[in-house]
């Protein structure tokens, strides 16, 4: 009988783990999925946003490598004589040994109306306005450089050459879910540009310009593929690719189409081009590109007048996240199965072997929480269930050393405090008795210099002044450091008192080349503050700022109310020279100062850190070199 209630409490034992098993599985089946889901999409996005932004930096650097060979072009003094004397032999030769060095498409030189005065394509044809060209327009009102993208006309393009007219020209083609448009072809071109003044001396001569077609040239979509995607591909197609389009038509792309051929002409959906050229908003989702779906970013790309000529685009394919999908959930399941397997077959086993042992640990546990340190279990068991109690037993008896080390070492602590506060009456007391002589020998000295101010120990008195005055100065600081006096605390808004300070040292000359930044909270509570000391808080906080930016720099006070702990907290950064690491432990040390002789007492953090301390709040700081400094203080609300 006692044998079959046993295999029944058994066996109930075992239906409940399962039945747990089970109802845990499912839970876990609907949940993981929805967690492997949203993880693997969020990284999928995250990638492409991270793949935009570089697609953006070598189209841009693209740009920027433009500029800096018009520029360098432009600076070379043979250039220069050649304008200035219209030798056009000499010029269409320099430009169209540069163009085909450099691999430009344009390299043209204006005289100061915007006139062509040689082309490096079309020697034959010169003297024709160009000064309508957005970005020669610049440099000709300006006289100063212009870069960017632009878009050039079809009768521009044929100045230059009949070949770059063919270039540009695409035929549009039907595309799925694109917005609807009479078009049938285009035969602009964008550009990426870059136009410099010529000088001679400081006379201005002329413009030279160069520009690179993007229209189908794929220079640019395959290096953003090769860098960010690695030309990776999956099931024979490209895991990346990469887009420019000229508003909605796609001019430079390696996004293929099923017979592998480069989509040109094609254009981008109707949903795409209202969110991105539009509304000029990041499209960050899926998108239908051609033929197939793709995790896509799309960004506007601006003319040198800032206004939206195209989009740029780059794009995974959702199959392979999808993929990933299908297989993280697929190895989850497996596991899940194989977890609910062991866990049957254990389940008797553990039950027996685990449970007694456990409720004791948990009784002992509980007489622990309550102060017994005395409680301790007799081990009856081998192998892991002993290592634990005994484990247990050994950590009761490093709670009741370490209960006895923290007694012993509070006990030091206040013994040390007491001896602080005696070292700090004392030093308040030789700060009195030193105040007074102190007192004398700088009337004296004053009165001596009236005498003999045009002596020769005028200078002498000079010193004695000085030096007095310092030794007062940190007599005056030993004080406030020491003294305890009583809190003269009343309501008032802290942004209140932080305005009362900073119009005056607004005002101050050390902080003429300091932009002050005000983020003050308006919602900030009314709160009880000794205001003078709290001003001594804020004026000592920015003028160590301020010394901290010997060149200037911004000072920003902010606060703002933490409802959850119930304080008001005032931040104070500079962007200064910061605070060394390893001193950054020692700076409310009394005395410590990194300031030059003569410049700093040492106290001033000193008596910040005592003014908060009383008013019941905290003060932190947080430093990087060359970066700069900011003091975090939290006072709790009353």
């Amino acid at each position: 009988m006692r044998k079959r209630i046993t295999i029944n409490i058994r066996i109930r034992l075992i239906a409940s783990l399962l039945s747990i098993v089970l109802i845990t599985g499912i839970s876990s089946i609907i949940i993981g999925y929805g967690i492997i889901n949203s993880n693997i999409m969020g990284q999928a996005y995250d990638a492409v946003l991270r793949d935009i932004n570089t697609a953006q930096y070598v189209y841009e650097n693209k740009i920027n490598s433009i500029n800096l060979l018009v520029k360098h072009v432009a600076s070379l003094s043979y250039i220069e004589k050649a304008v200035a004397n219209r030798d056009r032999t000499l010029l269409f030769k320099k430009l169209t040994e540069v163009k085909e060095e450099l691999n430009l498409d344009i390299l043209n030189i204006t005289d100061d109306r915007g006139r062509i005065i040689v082309r490096s394509r079309n020697r034959m044809l010169a003297g024709d306005d160009v000064s309508a060209d957005s970005c020669i327009m610049k440099v000709l009102d300006n006289k100063k450089p212009c870069y960017g993208t632009d878009i050039i006309p079809k009768e521009m393009l044929a100045r230059e050459g009949s070949d770059l007219a063919e270039q540009a020209y695409i035929n549009v083609i039907p595309t799925e879910r694109a917005r609807p448009v009479d078009k049938k072809f285009e035969d602009r071109a964008m550009a990426l540009k870059a136009a410099y003044p010529i000088f001679s001396g400081e006379r201005f001569i002329g413009v030279i310009y160069g520009a690179v077609i993007i229209n189908n040239n794929y220079e640019i979509v395959d290096q953003i593929r090769s860098l960010v995607f690695k030309d990776e591909k999956i099931d024979g197609r490209e895991l990346g690719t990469a887009t420019i389009f000229l508003d909605d038509l796609r001019i430079s792309t390696n996004v293929k189409n099923n017979d592998g051929v480069r989509t040109i002409g094609t254009r981008v959906s109707k949903e795409v081009y209202d969110k991105v050229f539009i509304q000029q908003k990041l499209w960050l989702d899926k998108a239908f590109v051609v033929n197939t779906w793709y995790i896509s970013g799309y960004v506007p790309i601006y003319d040198v007048n800032d206004k939206a000529v195209g989009i740029l685009y780059v794009g995974i394919l959702e199959d392979k996240y999808r993929s990933v999908q299908r297989k993280t959930t697929s190895y989850f399941l497996l596991t899940l199965c194989i977890s609910a397997t062991v866990a049957i077959i254990l389940s008797s086993y553990l039950i027996r072997y685990i449970i007694k042992p456990i409720n004791i640990l948990v009784d002992a546990s509980k007489e622990v929480a309550k102060g017994n340190l005395n409680r301790k279990i007799m081990n009856q068991y081998e192998g892991e269930i002993g290592n634990l109690i005994n484990t247990f037993n050994k950590m009761v008896d490093a709670i009741d050393e370490r209960d006895r080390m923290l007694k012993e070492q509070t006990q030091k602590q206040m013994v040390q405090s007491e001896k602080l506060a005696s070292l700090g009456r004392l030093a308040s007391g030789i700060a009195h008795e030193i105040n007074n002589p102190l007192t004398g020998i700088l009337t004296y000295s004053s009165l001596l210099k009236e005498d003999l101010n045009n002596t020769e120990y005028a200078e002498d008195l000079d010193t004695i002044i000085t030096e007095t005055l310092r030794c007062r100065k940190i007599v005056r600081g030993m004080l406030d450091f020491a003294r305890e006096t009583k809190l003269e605390k009343q309501p008032v808004q802290i942004n209140q008192i932080i305005m009362e300070a900073l119009s005056i040292l607004e005002k101050h000359v050390n902080f003429q080349n300091i932009r002050i930044i005000k983020e003050l909270a308006p919602t900030i509570p009314i709160s009880n503050f000794d205001v003078n000391q709290m001003k001594s808080v804020i004026n000592n906080l920015c003028v160590n700022a301020a010394d901290a930016m010997p060149d200037g720099g911004e000072l920003t006070i902010s606060t703002y109310h933490n409802k959850e702990k119930g304080t008001i907290v005032m931040d104070v950064s500079d962007t200064g020279v910061g605070i060394p690491e390893e001193i950054i432990g020692r700076i409310f040390d009394p005395f410590f100062t990194t300031k030059e002789t003569g410049k700093g007492t040492g106290l001033g953090l000193a008596v910040i850190y005592g003014i908060i301390e009383r008013h019941g709040g905290n003060i932190n700081v947080h430093s990087l070199v060359g970066k700069g400094t900011t003091f975090t203080i939290e006072l709790p609300v009353s």
